[in-house]
């Protein structure tokens, strides 16, 4: 395989999570206060609201990636698109939190398709010794919507109403399909679907077991910072994903090949110690500066975190079972989505946001004590003994 990373089917897969994910962050500070104002929710039901995407993703992945090794990366970029596309853009016909409850779910089974398709296509076309560096550039699409994202919805909402941040968002989405298309299609001999108790790929176990504890502050992070800030007194609390945004872009530019250089372990550990630093500072500096400085901690510790471990992953599948273990990985990142902000509500309705930011930095400062046990090479080996035989690259 070609050492070349940077080619132009590369850049069309970029450009289509580029504007897939544009769409869906720009509903990030819009969904939690259309919950609390304009439905009248509570902090348990705003995490609720939140927190429907990541679970109903989490259910749906183990089935979409045996699809997609048996149907095709480009099968699930077009599918995952228009489902959550159209989900999306439904949002502006929601009048309560259940159906608000329900078309989150929707769009998280298409958003589960769609990382999975384009995340696998795109270490398709990687060679083994750059995939956590092509794993930064294809997350820095997703980091890099933090930039615009949030700021293009706030200021949509604000002048026009949140219906019209539904429907373009649901717009972005369903175009991202037509870039989209250049994934790969299905390949030449389909693998057979693995058996029910298989569908969690053994290869994705246990670095997943360590992105859900590195997330899960995180997650609660994105659905609650708005909500942070404004109880706090900032004006435009939009901006602390810029800044977050802005740090991860600079890292993952500046840095993307460190984590292919350093190893799952070291990495693990440097970005799981800066997850509980930044989780802590939003728990025991509650002003706006105190905000500021945890989203730019927390941005480095989520820089190099993911590209880490889902290298890993990727190098520890066998190539025909690629997506499986990718579909099986991302589920903790939804996991992650999916309970970090019920959690966090939950304590904050019983005590206060910062409380739920601390309980989160404990469980990621247990993750950063047993990263050894669960990533050593012997205990990783030991998990691709179980797998059987795999590809040999």
């Amino acid at each position: 395989m070609t050492t070349r990373l940077i080619t132009p089917r590369f850049l069309a897969l970029c450009g289509a999570s580029a504007l897939y994910f544009l769409g869906l962050n720009m509903t990030l500070p819009v969904l939690p206060l259309f919950v609390e104002e304009e439905l009248g929710g509570i902090d348990f039901q705003v995490g609720l609201a939140v927190s429907s995407f990541g679970i109903a993703a989490a259910v749906i992945r183990p089935f979409i990636g045996p699809l997609g090794d048996r149907l095709g990366r480009r099968t699930l970029v077009l599918v995952g698109c228009v489902v959550a596309g159209t989900a999306t853009a439904t949002t502006a016909l929601a009048t309560s939190i259940p159906a608000v409850i329900a078309i989150r779910a929707v769009t998280g089974i298409g958003e589960a398709a769609v990382f999975v398709g384009i995340a696998s296509s795109i270490q398709d076309l990687t060679s083994d010794d750059r995939r956590a560096e092509a794993a930064s550039y294809f997350s820095l699409t997703i980091y890099g919507s933090l930039l615009v994202g949030p700021l293009l919805g706030g200021w949509l909402r604000d002048t026009h109403g949140t219906d019209w941040v539904w429907l373009l968002a649901g717009a972005l989405a369903v175009s991202a399909a037509f870039v989209g298309a250049s994934a790969p299609g299905p390949p030449a001999i389909r693998p057979p679907f693995p058996p029910l108790r298989r569908l969690i790929h053994p290869a994705a176990i246990r670095p997943g077991l360590m992105l859900f504890a590195g997330l899960l502050g995180y997650t609660g992070f994105l659905a609650f910072a708005v909500v942070h800030g404004e109880r706090m007194g900032m004006e435009n609390p939009e901006r602390l994903f810029v800044v977050f945004g802005a740090v991860v872009i600079t890292l993952r530019v500046g840095a993307a090949r460190l984590p292919d250089r350093l190893g799952p372990l070291p990495t693990t550990r440097i970005s799981l110690s800066f997850g509980v630093t930044g989780l802590v500072l939003l728990f025991a500096w509650q002003e706006p500066a105190g905000a500021y400085l945890a989203a730019a901690v927390l941005a480095v510790a989520q820089t190099f975190l993911f590209p880490a471990l889902f290298a890993l992953v990727v190098d520890r599948a066998p190539d025909e079972e690629r997506s499986q273990a990718i579909g099986s990985f991302s589920m903790f990142f939804d996991l992650a989505f999916g309970l970090g902000a019920p959690l966090i509500g939950v304590i904050s309705g019983a005590s206060n946001l910062g409380v739920g930011f601390l309980v989160c930095a404990g469980i990621a400062a247990i993750a950063l004590a047993s990263a050894r046990r669960l990533l050593g090479d012997t205990l990783i080996e030991t998990t691709m003994d179980d797998i059987g035989p795999r590809s040999r690259r």
